[in-house]
C-alpha cells in the first residue's frame, strides 16, 4: 500500500516515522534485515539518526540511501548480470562519445557538430561530449520513452520536433551499438524502468515478510521514481513522508504574474467582442491563496499533484498552533493558505492601506524573529552575523551553537572568510563552527597544489607560482625544506633574476623568442655557479654568459641543493603535462608524481587517498577510449572526479553549521540564517544548453528546474526556522557605497511583510508611515567598517547592533571623539607623550642619529616610541622580466658607472638578468651612460680627479652645545616656534660623530638622482656640524651634486658661532620630536622655501607633498601619511618648523649670491 504522510513540521513527520520504526523493531520478523529510509541528502539522514536515537534509545540497523542508488539496487535484484555501475552513466557516456563522435561528424545530420569541432581542439571535443552525455542522462530520467523510441529505429517524437537536432537519435543508437561492441551491459534506466515495472506488476499480492519502505523528506522526484514506488507499494508498504507547507489543497493556486496575464488575455478578448459586457474572465477562477506559496511553490505543487494522481492513502499530521511572532504568523499564513487571514485575493485598496476588512497583523516592538541585514561585503556579512549570534546566545541561555544553521548559495567562496572571522576571535568570543558541503579540492591546500602542478603547461611558471607550490607543507617535508630555508630561497631566486619560463625554449609556446634570460634555468645556473666559483668572474654557458650569484656561502648551500631536487621534479611534471598519452599512462604518471613531490602527514592522508581514487577511477574508461589524450582532457576529468569527492560533512555536530541550501533543506533549526542573497547570485543562474530537446518541447510535471528548485528551497528554509530567521545580502558597494539590489526572492519577502504586518499601535498611522516603521524594524543597514562608533554606542535604540569586538573599541572611541564630538579631523597625537626614560637625561647625541631623524621625523617617532615600522618587510616577488629600467634600476646603474668609471658593466648586468633583453638593453643604457658621465665629470671638477682615484679624508666631530629646550608644558608652543626664554630651560649636549666626505677641505655629497629637499637638509646639518666644530677654512664650501643639475648645490662656510646657534635649533626640535610628532617634511619644506612668491611656493609645496600622476609625493610615505594625511591641517606648524630649520640656509645662500 502507498501511504502519504504530510505535515507542515518535520518534527511531526519524524515522530510518525519513529512510530513505524518502533512497530518494526518490536516484531521479530526479518530482525536482521535493515529498515530502509530514503532521504535526499546526508544532512537529512544525520538529523533523522539523532531524532530516532533520542526517541528509541538507539538508531541501529537502518540504512539511509539516496533514491537513485536504492532504485539501482532494485534493478540489480530483478535483472540478472547487471553490473555495479551502468554503462550509461554520464562519465561512461562521455568517453564513449569521444570515441564515436569524430567519426560521425561527416554525416549531414551532424553539420552543426562538425562546424563546432572544425578547429580540432581535443578539450573542446571532451567538453561537448560531457554536455551531450548530460543531456542524454536527463532523457533517461525525465524522457525515457524518447530513448526507447530512438532505440526502435524511430527518429521522430510525438511531442517534440527532433528536426532541430536531427543528430541526437542517430548518435544515441551509435552509442548503444558501441557499448554492445565493448560487451557492456545494454541496460540503462529507460529500459530497466520498463522491465522493473513489468516484473513488479507480476506480483499482485502483499508480501508480509517485507519491511515497509520509507521515503522521507523528498521535496520532489521524477515521475520515473514515483512510478517505481507506486509499483513497489503493491507488494509492500511504501510510506512517503512529505513536508507539505499548507494543510489545504494548493495544487490549483497561481502567482500574481499568472493572474495578471489571464486578466490581460480577458481584456483583449473583451475588446474584440462587441457583446462582451458582463462576461466573467477566467481570472475569476484563478486563486492566489498565499502570495509566497503561490510564487515559490510551483515545484511542490507539481509534486503534490503527481502523488495525488496515484492510489495513495493520506495521513495528515499537520500541526496548527496559535502564532505569536512575525515568523510564526508568516508560517501560519502559508499553512492556512491565506493572506492577512483572507482566503480570497485582497483587493488593491486593501493592499495599499492598513486594511479595513482584513487589517494588517500587528507585531510587538520587541519581535526580532525576522531580520534582514544589508552589508557591504561578504566579510561584513560574517562579522555582523558573528555579533548577532553572540547577542542571541547572551539573550537565550538555552540556545546553543548546534541550534543554528547558516546557509548560502556558495559556501566555498565564503569558507576562507568564515575561518578568518569565526576562527580568529578571542577565546571569550569563540563560537564553535563547522563548514560542510565542500568538495575535497576546495578544502585541501595539498589537492589545490597538485592541480596547480598538473596545470604547469597552462601557466608561465612564474616565480610566485613555484614558490607557492614549494610552500605547501607536504612538499617541504618531502624535500626537507624548513621555513627559514624557504625564506632564504625566496630572496635568492628573486635576486638571481628568476621571473618566468622554464628555459628559453619554454617561451616558444607563448609565441615569444627563445630567450633564456630570467628563466628558471638561468636563475638556477646563477645560483649554482655562485656556490661553485664565487661571485667574481663569469660563467660561460653554451648560450650566453652568466654572472654567478654572489651571496651564497657556508651551510646555506644545503638549502640550494634541496631546492634543486624540487626543481628537477618540477621539470618532470612540466614534461608530463606537455605529453599526450593513453589514460593508463597518464594515470601511472600522475600517481608517480604524487610519490615524488609530496610527503603527506596524518592530516593529509585522507586527501591523498581521495586523490589516488580520483586518478585510478579513470582506468574504468580505458577500453571506452583507447586513443591518446592531451593533458588538458586528463586535467578536466581529474577536476570533475575530485569535485564529486566530498569531505567529512560534519552535519549536526553541535556547532554552528555553514553549508549550501541543499543538504539541510527542510531540517528544522531554532535559528536559520541565509547569507549571500544578492541579485544574480540567488536564485542561481544556469545557462541552458542549446541542443536540449526538453527545453524545446513542452515541459512536464516533475521536470527539474534549478530556478524553481531554488525558489522552493528558499520557502522551505523560511518554514524550517523556529525562533529566528536571519537574512543577509550585500546591499551596498564597498567602493562607492552605492545601493545594490537584493535577490528577487528577498525583495518579494520584504514586499509581502510590508503588505501583511505592522508594528503594534501603527495601524492608526498612514500606510506609508506604517510601512516605514516596519521596514526600520526588520531591515538593518550596516556600516562599511566594524569599528564604526555606532557599534559601540550607549544608545539603547542600537543595543541589538552593538559589537562584541573589543579590539575595535579604542579606534571607535577615537573616531567618535574626532569626528562626532568635535566635528573636525582627528589628530594623530594631539598631546605630547611622556618622555622615554632612556632619553630623559640624554647629554650626547650622534650626528648620524640627527641626520636620520631629520630625514623623516615621523618615521623616527614611530621607531623610537613603539619600535614600529609601517613598511613591508618583504616585497612581493615579481613575475615580470625587465622590459625597461625603472627609477630604482637607473639609480643603481648610475651609481655603478660613477663609482667604477673605468669598467664596462654592460656584460655583467646582462649576465645578472638586470637589463631588458635584446637591443632594448643598449637603448636603455645610452641615456644612463650620458648621465653618469656628466655626474662623474662634475665630481671630478670639484675634487680634482676621478672619484675612484681621489680618496676622501675623515673628520671627527666632537663639540658641546648649550641650547634652550622647552619645558614639558610648553611643547605645543615650542613646536610652532613661539616659546620665550621664560618657559625654556638651558641644557648642554655633546654632538659626536665622523664625517667621511671631505675632499681638499670641501664637503661633498652626491647621488645618482635628482637632489631633493631631504638631501639638502642632510648637507646643511652636516655642514653646520663641521663649521661649529671649527674644521672648515673660510674658502671652503659644501656641495651636493646630482643628475641633470646645471650647477651643483653649493653653500659657503658659516661662522662658528652662527653654526652653533643653528645647530641648537636643530637640537631643540629633535628634543620636541622625541615626545610628539614634528611636522617637518624636508622635501616639501625645501620646495616651500625655495620660491619667493607665496602662491607659487604653496603650489610647489603641495605638489611635493601630494605628488602627481608621474611621481609619488612625500606625503605618501606610510609614516607621514599616518600622522599627516592632510598637510593643510598642520600647515602652520609645518611652516614654522621649516623656516626655523631651513630658513637660515636660504638666508645664507642669499647673502653669498
Amino acid at each position: 500500500m502507498l501511504h502519504l504522510v504530510q505535515s507542515n513540521k518535520m518534527e511531526s513527520l519524524a515522530a510518525y516515522l519513529i512510530g513505524w520504526l518502533g512497530e518494526s523493531k518490536s516484531t521479530l520478523q526479518n530482525i536482521f534485515s535493515p529498515d530502509v529510509v530514503l532521504v535526499q541528502s546526508p544532512g537529512m539522514a544525520q538529523w533523522l539518526k539523532i531524532e530516532i536515537g533520542q526517541a528509541l534509545g538507539i538508531a541501529a540497523n537502518i540504512d539511509f540511501p539516496l533514491p537513485s542508488s536504492y532504485i539501482w539496487q532494485l534493478y540489480k535484484g530483478h535483472v540478472a548480470d547487471l553490473p555495479e555501475q551502468s554503462a550509461f552513466t554520464k562519465d561512461n557516456m562521455t568517453w564513449k562519445l569521444m570515441s564515436i563522435l569524430p567519426s560521425m561528424s561527416g554525416k549531414p545530420e551532424f553539420a552543426s557538430i562538425a562546424q563546432y569541432l572544425n578547429d580540432d581542439q581535443p578539450l573542446k571535443l571532451y567538453q561537448l561530449c560531457q554536455k551531450i552525455a548530460d543531456i542524454y542522462d536527463q532523457y533517461l530520467v525525465y524522457r525515457p520513452e524518447w530513448i526507447l523510441t530512438w532505440e526502435q529505429g524511430e527518429n521522430n517524437l510525438p511531442d517534440t520536433d527532433v528536426d532541430a537536432q536531427p543528430w541526437q537519435p542517430i548518435l544515441w543508437r551509435a552509442l548503444v551499438d558501441f557499448a554492445k561492441g565493448l560487451n557492456e551491459s545494454p541496460f540503462h534506466r529507460a529500459n530497466l524502468h520498463q522491465r522493473l515495472l513489468t516484473e513488479l506488476t507480476k506480483i499482485n499480492h502483499q508480501d508480509e515478510a517485507l519491511k515497509p519502505l520509507f521515503v522521507f523528506g523528498l521535496s520532489a522526484m521524477p515521475v520515473q521514481q514515483l512510478e517505481i514506488f507506486a509499483a513497489l507499494a503493491k507488494t509492500r508498504d511504501v510510506i512517503i513522508f512529505w513536508f507539505n507547507p499548507s494543510a489545504h489543497y494548493w495544487g490549483d493556486i497561481v502567482d500574481n504574474k499568472q493572474v495578471l496575464q489571464a486578466k490581460l488575455q480577458t481584456l483583449l478578448k473583451q475588446a474584440s467582442d462587441e457583446f462582451a459586457g458582463g462576461i466573467s474572465g477566467v481570472e475569476d477562477y484563478l486563486l492566489v491563496g498565499n502570495p509566497l506559496l503561490a510564487s515559490w511553490g510551483k515545484q511542490g505543487r507539481d509534486y503534490q499533484d503527481m502523488i495525488l494522481g496515484l492510489e495513495v492513502e493520506l495521513h495528515d499530521a499537520f500541526i496548527e498552533q496559535r502564532p505569536e511572532s512575525l515568523l510564526e504568523h508568516m508560517q501560519h499564513e502559508v499553512l492556512a493558505l491565506t493572506h492577512r487571514g483572507a482566503a480570497e485575493p485582497l483587493p488593491a485598496e486593501e493592499l495599499l492601506s492598513n486594511g479595513e476588512h482584513y487589517p494588517k497583523i500587528a507585531i510587538g516592538q520587541e519581535d526580532s524573529t525576522l531580520q534582514v541585514h544589508a552589508c557591504h561585503s561578504p566579510v561584513r556579512e560574517l562579522e555582523v552575523l558573528h555579533d548577532q549570534l553572540l547577542h542571541l546566545f547572551a539573550q537565550n541561555s538555552e540556545l546553543h551553537p548546534g541550534d543554528v544553521i547558516v546557509m548560502m548559495p556558495d559556501v566555498a567562496g565564503y569558507a576562507p572568510i568564515i575561518d578568518g572571522v569565526f576562527g580568529g576571535t578571542d577565546k571569550a568570543l569563540n563560537i564553535p563552527y563547522a563548514i560542510s558541503d565542500r568538495n575535497a579540492q576546495q578544502e585541501s591546500p595539498l589537492l589545490n597544489s597538485f592541480m596547480q602542478l598538473m596545470s604547469l603547461h597552462q601557466s608561465r611558471i612564474g616565480l610566485s607560482d613555484v614558490l607557492a607550490l614549494c610552500e605547501v607543507p607536504a612538499v617541504q617535508r618531502k624535500f626537507d625544506i624548513n621555513p627559514e630555508e624557504f625564506d632564504l630561497l625566496s630572496v635568492w631566486l628573486g635576486d638571481a633574476g628568476v621571473r618566468w619560463g622554464w628555459d628559453g625554449e619554454d617561451k616558444l609556446r607563448w609565441a615569444l623568442p627563445n630567450e633564456p634570460q630570467n628563466t628558471w634555468l638561468f636563475g638556477l645556473q646563477r645560483l649554482l655557479a655562485g656556490y661553485a666559483m664565487g661571485g667574481q668572474g663569469m660563467f660561460d654557458d653554451s648560450v650566453q654568459q652568466i654572472a654567478p650569484y654572489e651571496h651564497i656561502e657556508g651551510q646555506h648551500v644545503i638549502a640550494l641543493g634541496k631546492f634543486y631536487l624540487f626543481s628537477r621534479e618540477l621539470g618532470k611534471a612540466l614534461a608530463f603535462c606537455q605529453q599526450s598519452a593513453s589514460l593508463e599512462m597518464k594515470k601511472q604518471g600522475a600517481l608517480a608524481l604524487i610519490e615524488q613531490v609530496y610527503l603527506p602527514d596524518d592530516d593529509d592522508q585522507s586527501y591523498i587517498l581521495q586523490l589516488r581514487q580520483s586518478i585510478e577511477q579513470m582506468t574504468a574508461h580505458q577500453n571506452q577510449y583507447t586513443g591518446e589524450i592531451v593533458h588538458d582532457v586528463f586535467l578536466a576529468e581529474l577536476e570533475q572526479n575530485l569535485s564529486s569527492k566530498g569531505v567529512g560533512q560534519r552535519f549536526l555536530a553541535g556547532y554552528v553549521n555553514f553549508c549550501t541550501l541543499m543538504p539541510m533543506r527542510s531540517v528544522p533549526f531554532k535559528v536559520v540564517c541565509l547569507l549571500g542573497l544578492n541579485d544574480g547570485d540567488y536564485p542561481r543562474q544556469v545557462v541552458p544548453v542549446g541542443f536540449d530537446l526538453m527545453r524545446i518541447g513542452k515541459g512536464r510535471r516533475g521536470d527539474r528546474s534549478r530556478r524553481l528548485d531554488d525558489r522552493y528551497l528558499f520557502l522551505e528554509a523560511i518554514l524550517s526556522a523556529r525562533k529566528r530567521l536571519y537574512l543577509s545580502f550585500q546591499g551596498f558597494s564597498a567602493k562607492d557605497n552605492s545601493p545594490r539590489s537584493p535577490s528577487i526572492l528577498l525583495s518579494e519577502l520584504l514586499e509581502y511583510t510590508e503588505q501583511t504586518f505592522c508594528l503594534v499601535g501603527d495601524d492608526g498611522l498612514t500606510p506609508d508611515a506604517c510601512v516605514h516603521n516596519l521596514h526600520q524594524h526588520i531591515y538593518h543597514e550596516h556600516a562599511l567598517q566594524p569599528f564604526n562608533p555606532r557599534y559601540f554606542s550607549a544608545d539603547d535604540e542600537r543595543i541589538s547592533q552593538r559589537s562584541f569586538q573589543t579590539h575595535w573599541l579604542a579606534l571607535a572611541q577615537q573616531l567618535d571623539e574626532g569626528y562626532v564630538a568635535r566635528d573636525e579631523p582627528l589628530d594623530f597625537c594631539p598631546m605630547p607623550l611622556s618622555i622615554l626614560p632612556d632619553v630623559a637625561h640624554t647629554s650626547e647625541v650622534e650626528l648620524d642619529e640627527l641626520l636620520q631623524f631629520f630625514s623623516n621625523p615621523a618615521k623616527a617617532f614611530f621607531s623610537q616610541r613603539w619600535q614600529t615600522r609601517l613598511t613591508r618587510i618583504y616585497d612581493v616577488q615579481s613575475d615580470d622580466e625587465p622590459f625597461e629600467l625603472d627609477a630604482l634600476s637607473r639609480y643603481v646603474l648610475n651609481e655603478r658607472f660613477v663609482t667604477t668609471e673605468h669598467q664596462d658593466w654592460t656584460a655583467r648586468l646582462r649576465a645578472e638578468g638586470k637589463l631588458p633583453t635584446g637591443n632594448i638593453a643598449d637603448i636603455s643604457l645610452q641615456p644612463i651612460r650620458k648621465q653618469s658621465q656628466a655626474l662623474a665629470d662634475a665630481l671630478a671638477a670639484i675634487i680634482g680627479g676621478p672619484l675612484d682615484e681621489v680618496r676622501p679624508k675623515r673628520e671627527e666631530i666632537n663639540l658641546e652645545l648649550s641650547c634652550l629646550c622647552p619645558l614639558t608644558s610648553d611643547l605645543d608652543s615650542a613646536s610652532s616656534g613661539s616659546q620665550t626664554q621664560s618657559n625654556t630651560v638651558l641644557q648642554s649636549i655633546q654632538i659626536t660623530g665622523w664625517i667621511d666626505n671631505l675632499y681638499n677641505g670641501n664637503l661633498l655629497f652626491w647621488r645618482p638622482g635628482k637632489v631633493k629637499g631631504n638631501n639638502i637638509t642632510q648637507l646643511w646639518l652636516t655642514w653646520l656640524a663641521l663649521c661649529a666644530n671649527g674644521s672648515v677654512a673660510k674658502d671652503k664650501c659644501a656641495y651636493f651634486v646630482g643628475i641633470d643639475d646645471k650647477e651643483p648645490f653649493r653653500v659657503g662656510v658659516v661662522d662658528m658661532a652662527e653654526a652653533k646657534t643653528q645647530l641648537a635649533v636643530f637640537i631643540r626640535y629633535w628634543r620636541i620630536g622625541q615626545r610628539q610628532v614634528l611636522h617637518f617634511y624636508p622635501k616639501t619644506a625645501y620646495e616651500w622655501l625655495s620660491v619667493q612668491d607665496e602662491t607659487k611656493a604653496l603650489l610647489k609645496a603641495q605638489q611635493a607633498f601630494y605628488g602627481s600622476h608621474f611621481a609619488k609625493g612625500e606625503g605618501e610615505e606610510p609614516h607621514i601619511r599616518r600622522v599627516c594625511p592632510d598637510l593643510t591641517q598642520h600647515f602652520d606648524a609645518f611652516s614654522d618648523v621649516s623656516h626655523a630649520l631651513l630658513g637660515p640656509l636660504f638666508d645664507e645662500l642669499g647673502s653669498q649670491s
